[in-house]
This record gives structure tokens, sequence and C-alpha cells, in this order.
């Protein structure tokens, strides 16, 4: 490592600290509110950290001192330091994962594509607070239910305008000095879709979480635009037409709530816009078929809603645990083009797709289910009750996945699908639903209402009662459930490939 860089690793650690001591000062001498002293370092230490990559030779020391910044500011939101920076009336960990962004887009792009770190760096650093900033002061600012908190259209807007002219700036400097030769158009129509990108992933964040995903978000499809043909920027804008129509289609009929439409058009963007067919009819064969299907039987399923934690309109955290792991594959499918990737990607969907429709399917049953632990029958809508009519309807929607994956296959001849994966990504589908049934009777969060005594997955009941917490772990709730479901497909066909592949 150089010596330049151990001195200028020594001075932008020091830097980032006498910044954080100043918003302390600050916050106590002229009672500054913690969220307003926060909002000040994220934007000195983001401009700060956008200039890295012209000022250190190796991609090192900065890794180091974000790894470092990450794991101090996670013991100081833990125990209550530097309250300059971690105050407020929410917790937040996104003085956490802003340096884990940090670290990751320094470890991918540092060597080939610095104008997208800085970029990715100065639109969380700046945007993301002038969203907070107009959010905050408009005087009537008109809210918006499109995530897990509320947001302002003026926030919003402000995001994308921010947003939209770092991007430009960044490529036209870039196109200045003979590092890409993207014509005017092009570059408006990537600013366009990188603002779009920005905000949307802004706009479904919750505790900070907008300080991983938009960066990140901004930096793969940047990535994606800059590495592509100039007509997958054009490919990748009708790609999110789709996606937001498709959203407010399924918005409309409310079969996702405005959160879940939110996500559907990041997710539906990756898949329609990146994977093309081969990816989104899979998607949309679950999405359709699921949605419609809890449509049916709405007397019995009635009962349900003061058991489940979540039934009916699906929202961000049901959209994004039940597609993530899909949409994971495909992002490995994209780096490394390998369709074992692609077998993957049908499995994850086959796994969430026999385990929705096991519920749908199952609750229909005449006979109330059996504990997966001790077979015993156990009252209608219990976690980690199975039914034979429900395992049917586990074994159906796999069944249903694998003709998808088969139809829309990226390759006729050979099939990436031959005999072997479909018979693997099938008995995933069964087995993904018996370990999110597992995972329900074992782990999953369960409370109890006080006023009713019935056992749910709700934290309110009965007018809005608090729950008592009564077994598994508070973290893992229906959402974790289903996204490691997703995951367990995956891995179980991962396994069968290196077995019997």
């Amino acid at each position: 490592m150089p010596l330049t860089d151990l001195f200028y690793m020594a001075l932008f650690g020091a830097a980032v600290l006498v910044l954080i001591g100043l918003a302390e000062i600050i916050r106590r001498l002229v009672h500054w509110s913690a969220e307003a002293t926060r909002k000040l370092v994220h934007i000195l230490v983001g401009v700060l950290v956008a200039a890295t990559p012209f000022v250190f030779q190796s991609q090192w020391p900065p890794v180091v001192l974000g790894g470092a910044f990450a794991m101090l500011n996670y013991f100081a939101i833990r125990y209550g330091f530097f309250k300059g920076m971690h105050g407020g009336d929410r917790r937040s960990y996104g003085t956490v994962f802003y340096p884990l962004s940090f670290v990751i887009l320094t470890l991918a792009l540092w060597h080939h594509h610095k104008v997208i770190f800085v970029a990715s760096m100065l639109i969380m650093a700046l945007a993301d607070a002038a969203a907070a900033i107009v959010g905050e002061r408009i005087q009537k600012p008109r809210v918006l239910h499109f995530g897990p908190e509320p947001k302002s259209l003026q926030g919003s807007a402000a995001m994308f305008l921010v947003s939209f002219f770092i991007v430009l700036i960044c490529l036209l400097v870039a196109a200045r000095f003979g590092l890409y030769d993207f014509s005017i158009g092009r570059i408006l129509v990537m600013t366009l879709i990188v603002g779009v990108i920005a905000t949307v992933a802004e706009v479904v964040s919750f505790r900070g979480s907008d300080n991983l995903s938009v960066p990140l978000s901004v930096a793969f499809v940047m990535y994606y635009l800059i590495t592509g043909s100039p007509q997958a920027a054009f490919g990748l804008l009708f790609g999110m037409g789709i996606a937001f129509a498709l959203a407010a289609l399924s918005y409309r009929f409310r079969f996702l709530s405005g959160s879940g439409a939110a996500a559907l058009v990041l997710l539906g963007t990756l898949v329609f816009g990146v994977g093309g067919w081969a990816f989104a009819g899979p998607i949309l064969a679950f999405f359709i078929l699921s949605s419609l299907l809890s449509k049916t039987g709405k007397k019995r399923k009635q009962k349900l809603l003061t058991v489940f934690e979540k039934s009916g309109r699906r929202d961000a955290g049901q959209v994004l645990a039940n597609g993530g792991v899909a949409g994971a594959m495909l992002l490995l499918w994209y780096f490394s083009n390998n369709d074992l990737f692609y077998v993957m990607y049908i499995a994850a969907l086959a796994s969430v797709t026999a385990d929705t429709w096991a519920t749908e399917i199952g609750v229909l049953a005449r006979g109330n289910p059996r504990s997966i632990l001790t077979l015993k029958r156990v009252p209608l809508g219990t976690s980690g009750g199975i039914s034979i009519l429900g395992s049917f309807g586990a074994l159906l929607g796999s069944f249903v996945l694998v003709l998808a994956g088969l139809v829309f296959s990226p390759h006729a001849s050979p099939r990436v699908i031959g005999c072997s994966e479909a018979t693997f990504i099938l008995f995933a589908g069964l087995f993904a639903s018996m370990v999110d049934s597992l995972l329900g009777a074992t782990v999953q969060a369960q409370y109890q209402c006080p006023a009713c005594s019935k056992v749910t997955e709700k934290l309110l009941h009965c007018n809005s009662e608090n729950t008592t917490f009564i077994r598994g772990f508070r973290w893992i709730n229906n959402d974790v459930v289903n996204g490691l479901c997703a995951a367990s497909g995956v891995l179980f066909v991962w396994l069968a490939w290196l077995m019997l592949g």
C-alpha cells in the first residue's frame, strides 16, 4: 500500500470523525435537532467519499475505512453514542447502510467505473438530503403512501430532479473527457431512467435502508446502460413502462397496496428490462395466477384476517420477499451468463408459488390442518399447519412454474430446462413449502391477543389491542419466512444439480 494512501486514509478518517464531533457540538450549542445535524453530516461525508477514487491509488484504504465506520455507527446506534448523528424519534440504520454501500461499490467499481461510483455516492448524499429537506419544509405536502413510511410528492420530485442532474452532469463531463462516446439523446434517456429508479428506491425504503438500496440500484442501472448497446437503454425504458403499467393495474384491482406497487416497479424494471420475456413470463404467471387465486373462497379466507400478519393486497415486503431471491438469480445470470441461474430463478418462483398456492388452496379444505411437527389437528390458519389439499396445491403451483420455465426458456435447443432440471424444480417447490411450514411452526414470531386469547401473527388485534409476544424470534415475520422459503428452493436445486446433474 503506498505511503500516500496511508496518509490520506488517516486524513479521511480524521475528517469524518471531526464532522461527527462537530455535529454533536452544534446539536448541543445551537439546539439543532438530531435529524438536522444528521443531514448535515450526511451531505458533507457523502461529498467527501465521492472524491475518494481521485485521491487514493488503491481501493483497500477506502474499504477499510468504510468497514470501520459501518461497525462504529452500528455500536453508536446500539448504545446511544453520537446523538447528533444517531438521535431522533425513530431508530435508523442509515449511517450503517451508507458506509456498507460505499464498501460494496468501491470493491465493484473502483478500477473501471469510477463515474458510476461518483454518481451513486452523490445521489445518496445530495438527492436524498434534498428530498428530506423539501419534504419537511413544504407547508402543504402531498403525502404519498407508496412505501413503509409516508413520503411527500414534493420530496420525491426533489429526489428525482437532483438525481437527474447529478447523472446528467457526470455523464456530460465523462463524455467531454473522452471516457464515453454517447449522444445527448442517449444520455438524456439514461438520466431519466436512473432518476426514476433512484426515486422509487427511496420511496420504498424505511429506517434508512435507502442508504443501501438507492446507491446499489443506481449503480447497477448505470452499469447496465453504460456497458450495454444503445438499444439497451430503450429496452430498459420499455421494461420500466411495462412495470409501471402492471403496478398501476395491480393497485387499481387491489392486488397490491401502494408500497407493493412501488416495489413492483423496481422488480419489474429489472425483470422486464434486463431479463426479457424469458424471465418476465414465469414471474407474470406466478403473480397473475396467485393474485386471482387469492380472490377465491373469500368467505372462508375472511376468517383468517385476524390470524395472518398479511393477507389480501400484497405490500412491498411481500413483493420483495416473493420476488427478491428470483431477482438475485437474474442478476447472477446477467453477470455470469450461466444458464444454471435461470434454472434457479425458476426454482425460486416455483418455491414461492408452491407456498402461496398451498395456503390459498389449503384453507379451502373442510377439516382443520395438522401441525407439521406433531401431526395433530390445529386451528385453521395456524403457522406450520399442513393438509393434503394444501400439499396438492403446492405441487400444482410448482408444476405450473415448471411449465412456464419450459415455455419461456431462453434457449429452445438445447433446452435450459430439461427433464432433470424440471424434476428438480418440481420437487424444490414442494420441499420449499414444507420448509415454510416448518419455519412457521418453530421460529416465526407468534403473538397472543390479551382480549380474545387468539394466537396470531399480528402486532395489533381486537380494535388495535397490542398483542403479547409468546414464541419464535421477533425479527422473523411472514416476509422473512417467505424469503427463506424461496432461498431453500434454490438451495435444493443447486444441491440436486451438484449430486445428480
